[in-house]
């Protein structure tokens, strides 16, 4: 237990080091980590691969997309359903049977369920290496949406067919009717558990104003809702993305929840240490798995990976194309330009490293370890592939000339709008205490005017004034309070969560600096 202990805190430690070094250049951190992991897994000393990895695996994973999701945008995730479930559903189904149909041509001897287990492993794309890539490559804002939303969604769709197909490699056949209640009690049980555990999760931020016990519940919450919902027969993925988004949503939209900043900083920093860590266990895996194959199947992995790759990429491709043609106007219509960078954008990552281990290692059923083995290889070989291609995920979205996100009209319009509430709060304010007759101190109303015209000017003033007086603390909260208002008004509106989150962010910031400047009561 110590020695298991000690390499686990040792390859964290590693893999935390070469992220940030990774972080210090510019680069994404999943191929220089999973690079790192793959050198040790080589080495004579070091740490190694943990005995149980999949347990491992797990801890990390459920953690790890429940950070994501809770930085995915709810309003947009909804606006853009209907391509988010078409390539999160739809693709998975049909990547799944073509990766099958190749690996069981190729394999000699495997039967079909492995093959169509392996389809079921690598059809989802991955949430964090996707959502880094689109980021940085400052795609639109809809691409971004609909790839990190089909990444989230996608991943509880593969691991349900990953359960048919190991279901039928133990029993030796599995009938339609199976194959419908397996995926209907995975998606109802999924949808069921994560909900439940949203809505307790968001009354409790909605009632309970200490933010240390809101942020405790909520980071304790993603392993427990993903170990009930498979409990139950459900996706825990599904489980924990549900419960993601409607606790990002509650978040975001009560003002007056004040835990707000330090539970995004809390999960930034999370999702930062799994994410290394994920990619550095999928690395470490791979030299022992890959060195533990006999000559015949270590020959033709690089045929396997060669032709799943292929069929990965051409697959989407020719999905999202059908899917652009028929998708209508609208939100839901996808462009040539838009179609060929989703079509480009598949990274997989530890999701699929691991469904792997799930792969069956015993005696009695049809597969052989070799065989087995050898899925798992052709896994691990073809996430390092995905992720060495998805840094070019930039240059196709400029070669065909694919216009980058601009926001800066809607940060204008928000800017102006911030600004304009909040001097009709003030002139609201001024009057209600010109009638109680309480007028305000000199120079209270001048400064605080003069940074909200400021900003409606666009030339700065954002730090809010001092506020010594008592007056002054109510104008002032006053007035941010009814730009908190107008914020959540301007999201209903339509104004993307790109640019609400960050204003909100410095409303935040500004409120709690106020607080500390609070007077002490009369």
């Amino acid at each position: 237990m110590a020695d298991l202990f000690d390499g686990l805190l040792a390859g964290l430690l590693v893999s935390l080091a070469v992220a940030a070094i990774a972080r210090w250049r510019g680069w994404g951190i999943a191929i220089p980590v999973l690079v790192a992991g793959v050198v040790l897994g080589l080495l004579p000393v070091g740490p190694s691969a943990p005995e149980d990895a999949g347990e491992i695996f797990l801890l990390v994973l459920a953690p790890l997309v429940f950070g994501e999701a809770l930085s995915t945008s709810y309003v947009d995730f909804r606006r853009f359903r209907r391509p988010i479930f078409a390539l999160a559903v739809g693709l998975v189904l049909v990547t799944s049977v073509a990766i099958g149909a190749v690996a069981a041509a190729l394999v000699p001897g495997l039967p079909l369920a492995l093959a169509f287990a392996l389809g079921a492993i690598l059809s989802p794309t991955d949430a964090v290496a996707v959502a880094a890539v689109a980021r940085r490559v400052a795609l639109p804002r809809r691409v971004v949406t609909i790839l990190e939303g089909e990444s989230l969604v996608n991943d509880g769709t593969g691991l349900t067919l990953l359960r048919v197909a190991l279901a039928a490699a133990a029993t030796g056949t599995v009938s339609g009717g199976d194959v419908a209640i397996i995926l209907a009690q995975s998606l109802l049980g999924g949808l069921a558990v994560g909900v439940a555990a949203g809505v307790a999760l968001a009354w409790l931020v909605r009632r309970d104003p200490d933010q240390t016990v809101v942020n405790a519940f909520v980071l304790v919450t993603p392993i427990p809702v993903y170990l009930i919902a498979e409990a139950v027969e459900g996706s825990g993925i599904l489980a924990v993305v549900a419960t993601a988004l409607i606790v990002a949503n509650t978040m975001l939209t009560h003002r007056r929840f004040e835990g707000r900043r330090s539970s995004v900083a809390i999960w930034k920093q999370i999702t930062f240490i799994l994410s290394a860590a994920a990619f550095f266990l999928v690395g470490l895996e791979l030299p022992e798995t890959v060195l533990a194959l006999p000559a015949d199947d270590l020959r033709l992995l690089p045929v396997l990976v060669v032709a799943v790759v292929a069929v990965l990429v051409l697959t989407r491709l020719v999905f999202v194309s059908c899917y652009a043609l028929i998708s209508g106007r609208g939100d839901n219509r996808l462009g040539a330009r838009e179609a060929v960078v989703l079509a480009w954008a598949g990274a997989r990552g530890p999701v699929s490293g691991l469904a792997a281990f799930s792969l069956p290692m015993g005696v009695g059923l049809q597969a052989t370890v070799d065989q087995s083995r050898l899925l798992q290889a052709t896994t691990f070989v073809v996430i390092c592939v995905t992720l060495a291609l998805s840094p070019t995920l930039g240059l196709v979205a400029r070669l065909v000339r694919l216009p980058a996100q601009d926001l800066d009209n809607d940060r204008h319009a928000v800017r102006v709008a911030l600004a304009t509430r909040g001097l009709d709060a003030l002139d609201e304010a001024v009057r209600d205490a010109a009638t109680a007759r309480q007028p305000l101190p000199d120079g209270v109303e001048d400064a605080l005017r003069l940074r909200l015209e400021s900003a409606l000017a666009g030339a700065g003033g954002e730090e809010p004034g001092e506020a010594n007086a008592a007056d002054g603390y109510r104008l002032e909260m006053a007035v941010l309070r009814a730009q908190q208002d107008e914020l959540l008004r301007l999201r209903a509106s339509g104004t993307p969560d790109a640019v609400i989150r960050p204003a909100l962010h410095d409303l935040d910031v500004q409120l709690s600096a106020l607080r500390t400047r609070r007077p002490p009561p009369q």
